[in-house]
């Protein structure tokens, strides 16, 4: 067993790592950036070392520098995690040149499979079987597109060194075809180095279920059973569980004796995964192996009772394989849900923010929570939107998606926006029940998941944060100068009227990207009368950041946040994003007219300009393209128009609601 490992990766995955090395024994290093200085992992670290930098490509993936900190610290191993260099050939290899272990497979392995276009070919040999595609040496678009046709439509494009949902775009239509070809070959280039693709078949019903793999260096190979990972959004998985719902045993009895197989047949050694596509009459295809720890491996560590992490630790110190396939038996149903910084209703785009109020669920009884963040944390543009991981157990699914369902209405984090609403919608709906949903579901249903929220609740989450607005700054007068409080106050806003006993209020407010509402209220002692929702209840200060509401509709305390005009509440389990309007200026953003200035939807790098000015543009025509958190996101015409004006050139460092264009709507 080692005695000390530098772990190259950052956030939850770090933090996950170092917990089960301090459990065995071993020291740990961490590595941060110069924004992750004072980050979770660092602290949960017996040593720190600074790889100077920003951005992931001059720290977190510069192996130079991280083999540089290796052997400075004398560390004896070097853990990857998942994403950054754990599937970087080149790393590999370096490491073990320079006598650190590299927690991972040969390098000559992870090129093997982490093309996949050498993956693919290497299943065929181990008799498993592959979609109808073409994974050939010719790469002119051409060729590409005669193919595709050959295979037919829908056909899926994937970069061969591509992971992660980059790298992948799915066609529906012969149009389309050219537009989505140069999009994932520049998005393959930018995020792997690479620009090759190969075409298979889309099978839009299909379920997306996998196999985790363990092989050590004695010959031994088992298998720890099933996951389904069908529930994903812009080819990235959101919800995973095990053992994967309505497999057939002849079907999963097939689909891991051939993970097996693929793994022994390829002299594997480590932890890894085999991906594969399930069609609704029980057929499999291989997708792609995984050469590393995956993010959803909680699921399988709570259904086995095995930690994966100390199993790597063990095999890559050279020892055997710590249990037999007949002593590897699933017991109960996990869940997990991972948590993302990101804004549902707008196309999923990340979000980037700082965490002001943080209230994470309780671990133990069934509950896990991996998690990277803490309160008061900044969530950067730089890296995966994924804040942490909640992971729930128990003997049955149903039981485990309830528990989960709990766990996600008791989650907290507020200060920018998360999907835990959509999670909660998701796994709440009468499919996911049944546990049939497939890969598409999310894309299909995107409307119905992202409405109840929206349409439901907000009259009576705009009361309660007016009544916490305006208890917050009655709290505040009472103990500042009226005259210095009173200038920053957001209740200078408000107008008063009426009798000195009981005042009525109004103000503008707006629920996430619904239209601004006009609220009318009275409060008298800690009662509040809202007129038009018709609405009343009781509500005091419980803490800075707690009120306490005694309504019949509200369940809990709710908690709320404030930064700069935009509110942030939960209650209810959900969470809510409500700007505060100044009634002097009450149309503002009341009707929904297009703007003459296209606005950065997110942070991001301008990666390509597609027009100039004074150029017609059509509906719905690419003008921009930005790229934010290792993802492409397209600036598209609201209407036919013309660019009056460019803001940003290729290449330029844009901030979120920042000027694009200038646009004139024709």
């Amino acid at each position: 067993m080692f005695d000390k490992i530098l772990i190259a990766n950052r956030g939850e995955i770090a933090c996950r790592i170092a917990r089960t090395a301090r459990r065995l024994g071993i020291r740990t290093v961490a590595i941060h950036s110069d924004i992750d200085d004072r980050a979770l992992h660092v602290r949960q670290c017996d040593e720190a070392i600074a790889i100077r930098g920003q951005s992931p490509a001059a720290s977190y993936l510069d192996p130079d520098r991280i083999i540089e900190a290796t052997k400075t610290c004398r560390a004896e191993a070097v853990h990857p995690g998942y994403g950054f260099l754990s599937e970087n050939p080149v790393f590999s290899a370096r490491c073990r040149e320079q006598g650190v272990v590299f927690i991972g497979p040969d390098s000559d392995i992870i090129s093997l499979m982490g093309a996949k276009d050498q993956a693919r070919a290497a299943a065929i040999r181990a008799g498993v079987p592959v979609l109808p595609g073409y994974d050939g040496e010719e790469q002119h678009a051409q060729t590409l597109y005669k193919h595709a046709c050959e295979t037919g439509f829908p056909i899926l494009i994937k970069a061969t060194a591509g992971g992660g949902g980059k790298g992948m775009r799915a066609v529906y239509a012969e149009d389309d075809f050219e537009a989505a070809l140069e999009s994932v070959k520049r998005e393959s280039l930018s995020a792997f180095g690479s620009d090759r693709v190969l075409l298979e078949h889309y099978l839009p019903e299909a379920r997306h279920v996998e196999v985790q793999v363990f092989a050590d260096g004695h010959g031994n190979v088992v298998h720890l059973h099933d996951r389904d990972c069908s529930l994903q959004r812009r080819h990235q998985k959101i919800v995973e569980e095990a053992p994967a719902p309505g497999l057939q045993e002849a079907t999963r009895k097939a689909m891991t004796e051939a993970a097996v197989a693929c793994t022994r047949s390829i002299g594997y050694v480590g932890a890894g995964t085999i991906e594969f596509l399930l069609t609704p009459d029980q057929r499999f295809y291989f997708l792609e192996m995984n050469t590393r720890i995956q993010v959803e491996h909680p699921v399988t560590e709570m259904i086995t009772g095995q930690d994966l992490v100390e199993w790597q630790f063990r095999v890559h110190s050279g020892e055997r394989l710590p249990l037999r396939q007949e002593q590897i038996k699933p017991n109960g149903h996990s869940m997990e849900s991972r948590i993302c910084a990101e804004k549902p209703a707008n196309h999923f785009l990340p979000a980037a923010g700082r965490i002001l109020r943080l209230r994470q669920p309780t671990p133990g009884g069934g509950v896990r929570v991996d998690t990277g963040i803490r309160q008061g944390d900044t969530v950067s543009p730089y890296y995966d939107s994924m804040l942490s991981k909640l992971v729930t157990w128990s003997a049955d699914r149903e039981s485990a998606r309830q528990l989960m369902l709990d766990m996600l209405g008791s989650y907290v984090i507020l200060g920018l926006p998360t999907n835990m609403d959509f999670l909660q919608t998701l796994i709440r709906s009468g499919d996911f029940a049944t546990g049939m949903c497939n890969t598409r579901f999310v894309e299909r249903n995107l409307e119905t998941l992202l409405l109840p929220t929206t349409a439901s609740q907000s009259p009576l989450a705009l009361c309660c944060a007016a009544s916490w607005l305006f208890l917050d700054n009655l709290q505040n007068r009472q103990s500042r100068e009226v005259g210095s409080r009173e200038r920053k106050s957001p209740w200078s806003l408000h107008a008063d009227f009426g009798t000195p006993t009981q005042r009525r209020y109004r103000a503008w407010y707006r629920h996430e990207n619904e239209q601004p509402q006009h609220l009318e209220f009275s409060y008298k002692k800690d009662q509040f009368t809202f007129e038009q929702p018709d609405i009343q209840f009781s509500a005091r200060l419980t803490d800075c950041a707690e009120m306490k509401v005694d309504h019949p509709r509200i369940d809990g305390p709710v908690t709320c946040v404030r930064t700069g005009s935009t509110l942030y509440l939960h209650a209810n389990g959900n969470h809510h994003r409500i700007e505060i309007m100044d009634r002097h200026r009450p149309a503002q953003g009341i009707t929904r007219h297009f703007d003459d200035l296209l606005n950065a939807p997110l942070s991001g790098i301008v990666v390509d300009v597609r027009v100039e000015c004074n150029q017609n543009v059509t509906e719905g025509q690419i003008l921009m393209i930005i790229e934010a958190m290792k993802m492409e996101h397209s600036i598209v015409a609201p209407s036919d128009g013309i660019v009056q004006d460019i803001y940003c050139g290729k290449g330029e460092r844009v901030a979120e609601n920042s000027p694009l264009l200038k646009f004139e709507h024709t």
